[in-house]
């Protein structure tokens, strides 16, 4: 194990992909500066098919966990990460992404290369090897936050190392120092979120407090997107009303009162486009604003702690 592979570790936070896990741990396997150690962490766990999903990587560290949301199993990893006192970072991934063999090579000499950096994401690319997956989430002045370069055919744009607001869930580098320092209240990733919107709800928080997220380009993987505008109906209804929600839940604990201000006709006139979308075409949505109500005492609390330590500004739109 070299030098620079002993300071970061691997957690795949997995639901039930059991056919992509393999393609997912031999790509870890596969990296030229190889992890400290990997954990896969499984809910609802069918024993058998984890079994046979991990039969060829006997050093891989399994879990099996209740099913509370992408957000519980990433605090998981992050609090089994920071026991290890030689672990300065972590790499989230999802069980559908595949890593160059390079990857962790570049995030390592990226994150090396600015000590502000909080959070770094790659260069995704979808499994037809042509199409632009994500090059880093930036987020618009109505609050919806986007992947950049998603759905793009790939002819090498976005091929520059910079700064970025968020940076994808699914395969998302996290150095450990600024994990303490962005926890509230012992979470680092909001357990009310349960799925969709944590990444770009922890890279808000960052920028308020003065961190930097990186994209780096030559971190290269595969990940085929899930969640598609063509596929959004066949996504679980309980899966859609949590996004819903948590768009609003964002908003609430991160956005500074004269950012919000400034752009509240863009935010009123998005939010009247979600409700009349929902109403007309996916009702089983609107349940996330009783949702968000019975989450406001909570969501306020978290506002005045995260506020009361603001210092940074947060880069609205695509750049």
């Amino acid at each position: 194990m070299s030098e620079a592979a002993s300071r970061y570790a691997v957690g795949v936070i997995h639901y039930g992909a059991y056919p992509e896990l393999p393609g997912c741990l031999a790509a870890i396997d596969a990296q030229t500066d190889p992890p400290r150690w990997v954990r896969v962490l499984d809910a609802d766990c069918e024993p058998d098919r984890l079994d046979r999903a991990v039969a060829q990587q006997a050093h891989i560290e399994l879990e099996s966990i209740p099913n509370r949301g992408y957000a519980y199993g990433a605090n998981r990893l992050i609090e089994r990460a920071t026991q290890d006192p030689e672990c300065e970072h972590l790499l989230l991934l999802n069980p559908d992404v595949v890593l160059e063999p390079g990857f962790a090579t570049a995030m390592l000499a990226a994150m090396d290369s600015d000590e502000g950096a909080a959070l770094a994401g790659g260069r995704l690319i979808r499994r037809d090897g042509r199409t632009l997956d994500s090059a880093g989430i930036w987020l618009g002045r109505n609050r919806r936050p986007r992947d950049r370069a998603s759905d793009e055919r790939d002819v090498g744009q976005y091929s520059e190392p910079e700064v970025i607001f968020g940076a994808s869930g699914a395969a998302l580098w996290l150095r450990l120092a600024a994990a303490r320092d962005l926890a509230v209240e012992g979470e680092v990733f909001d357990e009310d979120f349960f799925l969709y919107h944590e990444d770009t709800d922890v890279a808000w928080r960052a920028a308020l407090y003065g961190w930097r997220v990186l994209y780096v380009p030559n971190a290269r993987a595969m990940h085929e997107r899930g969640w598609k505008r063509a596929t959004r109906f066949q996504i679980p209804r309980n899966i859609r009303r949590h996004s819903f929600k948590n768009h609003s839940l964002q908003m609430i604990k991160n956005d500074r009162l004269n950012d919000w201000l400034r752009d509240l006709p863009i935010i009123l006139g998005w939010e009247f486009l979600r409700l009349s979308f929902a109403l007309v075409r996916d009702r089983a949505v609107l349940g996330a604003y009783a949702d968000t109500l019975r989450l406001a005492r909570r969501v306020l609390h978290k506002r005045r702690i995260v506020q009361a330590r603001a210092r940074g500004r947060v880069r609205f739109g695509r750049t």
